[in-house]
């Protein structure tokens, strides 16, 4: 129950977000309830909660693997198990950096612009196949399939912390996050792909003059084969970038009359 109850908690990580010591308050917040339950002596509480007043910061989806490693470092030192009083501060400085990296790397950098093409491509499909009274499933997607994901780490992480403690770390370190990354990048070129196809499906292209390429080359093709070749020969270019490549493409294109 007590976990359940630092689950809710943890979403008030950035409430009193300052510029001096970033996320210390709310981590604080998270933490005083178990404070108040560990630490029966007033001075001992007080002691406890200053070893964590200092500087932290480290992204808010990744935050409930340090809380409960800490948690579980504060409830050794309560019960006399562990004499290192600054072991809490060292898993909050060690770890806050690299589950921050990860944290931006996938879920801000990745799964987001991911889950927005998605959207993407669900408009364009409602507006092409359907009518634009069907607009409203694209947000509601993004809400749902977004969520779904990180909140699902969110409370797995917590969770699976508290049971492996130290050994997180190397479950961590051997996450193949890159891996995951790239596979997720090279889908979401492929559905900005098809949103781009069926979006000049859709509206077509501007006003163009009747010319010899026109007529042996459908524009459509020209767009879908240049995003493809583009993406093959640069495969590191991020697929937003394509998306911005191929609208500027179709407009020269229709500029030049082809």
């Amino acid at each position: 129950m007590i976990k359940n109850f630092i689950f809710l908690r943890t979403f008030f990580l950035q409430a009193l977000w300052n510029f001096e010591r970033l996320q210390n308050i709310g981590f604080l917040y998270i933490l005083y309830p178990v404070f108040k339950s560990l630490y029966k002596d007033k001075e001992k509480r007080k002691q406890a909660l200053l070893r964590h007043i200092g500087f932290f910061n480290t992204n808010p989806y990744m935050v409930n693997i340090i809380i409960a490693m800490v948690i579980n470092s504060e409830n050794n030192i309560a019960s006399g198990q562990e004499q290192n009083i600054k072991k809490p501060e060292m898993i909050k400085s060690v770890m806050a950096g690299p589950t921050a990296a990860i944290g931006d790397y996938f879920f801000w950098g990745t799964w987001r612009p991911f889950v927005s093409f998605i959207s993407i491509l669900m408009i364009i499909l409602s507006m092409n196949m359907f009518s634009i009274n069907f607009l409203w499933i694209a947000p509601v997607i993004f809400i749902v399939v977004y969520n779904i994901v990180h909140l699902a780490f969110r409370y797995w992480s917590l969770i699976i912390s508290f049971r492996l403690n130290d050994k997180m770390i190397k479950l961590i370190s051997k996450l193949e996050i890159k891996f995951i990354v790239d596979i997720f990048r090279i889908i979401g070129l492929v559905i900005i792909t098809l949103a781009i196809f069926f979006y000049f499906k859709t509206f077509g292209f501007v006003p163009v003059i009747d010319s010899e390429l026109h007529k042996l080359v459908y524009p459509d093709v020209l767009i879908y084969g240049a995003v493809f070749l583009v993406s093959f020969l640069l495969g590191k270019i991020r697929p937003v970038i394509m998306f911005y490549f191929a609208l500027i493409f179709s407009f020269i294109l229709g500029y030049l009359g082809i």
